[in-house]
């Protein structure tokens, strides 16, 4: 007996598809915040799995009946408010959680900083062919995300969720970089491909690609602050935007100035 639930605890964890970082990229700061706190404080009671997903018990203000899938954890159901609507809410993201802790320990290491904003490593140094080759990769994927919109007006919100994922797997992947021209080459390459799938019929009318490429010319901006004297190859080669006015938040602080090198 003992051998057969080993067996279909292990059955269930090779079926789940997602990480902790999948559901953190996916779901932004916020919500990601919200479903941590129900898993931690253990409102997640009485999980089942069979072939197709999870279900569990999530307490909230009540006691929800809560569903997802075994290969998306944006795929579920939920008994709340929000989950009657069709719509992801904190008690299917703290099942999430509970299922990768639960059948993936391996794969629980959280994304140590925001992913909805703008981050610099502030390593200064020469970036290895092993970090641009793994910041490509990472950028590539995240490119995927962001294609031209072709469905109905009904997966419209789908379509939203799809851009703020691919710019976030970007914004990391671009973050993660040490501070040196060769990744500086790399963060301006993304915003050449970035204009161009703006001009190829990306949908940006809510502003995702947009804020996306404000958000990496602010890492640029960071790079100045660790790194001083790379200001000058930025300025040469930062080219100017098709679609986007990105050069005009290009930002060089007076070095007599103390501040951060954010713009606000």
């Amino acid at each position: 007996m003992r051998n057969k639930l080993l067996f279909a605890q292990l059955n269930a964890g090779s079926l789940v598809l997602y990480t902790i970082p999948d559901i953190q990229l996916g779901v932004g700061d916020s919500e990601f915040s919200k479903g941590l706190k129900l898993y931690e404080k253990g409102a997640v009671k009485k999980i089942s799995d069979s072939f197709s997903g999870f279900r569990a018990i999530v307490s909230g203000t009540h006691e929800y009946h809560v569903g997802v899938s075994t290969e998306a954890y944006d795929r579920g159901i939920c008994d709340c408010y929000v989950g009657q609507k069709d719509e992801l809410c904190k008690h299917m993201i703290a099942l999430a959680i509970a299922v990768v802790y639960k059948y993936r320990p391996k794969d629980t290491e959280p994304i140590k900083h925001p992913v909805d904003q703008a981050v610099c490593s502030g390593i200064v140094r020469d970036a290895t062919e092993n970090e641009l080759d793994k910041a490509k990769s990472e950028i590539n994927k995240g490119m995927s995300f962001l294609k031209r919109f072709s469905g109905p007006s009904s997966k419209w919100f789908q379509y939203q969720s799809s851009l703020v994922k691919g710019s976030r797997i970007i914004l990391l992947a671009l973050s993660n970089l040490p501070v040196c021209e060769k990744s500086v080459i790399i963060i301006i390459n993304t915003l050449k491909c970035l204009d161009r799938k703006a001009c190829g019929g990306v949908d940006d009318s809510d502003g995702t690609v947009g804020d996306l490429l404000f958000k990496i010319i602010l890492v640029l901006n960071m790079f100045v602050d660790f790194n001083p004297n790379i200001k000058t190859f930025i300025k040469k080669k930062l080219p100017k935007g098709e679609v986007f006015d990105w050069e005009s938040g290009f930002y060089f602080k007076d070095e007599n100035v103390k501040d951060s090198g954010i713009i606000n």
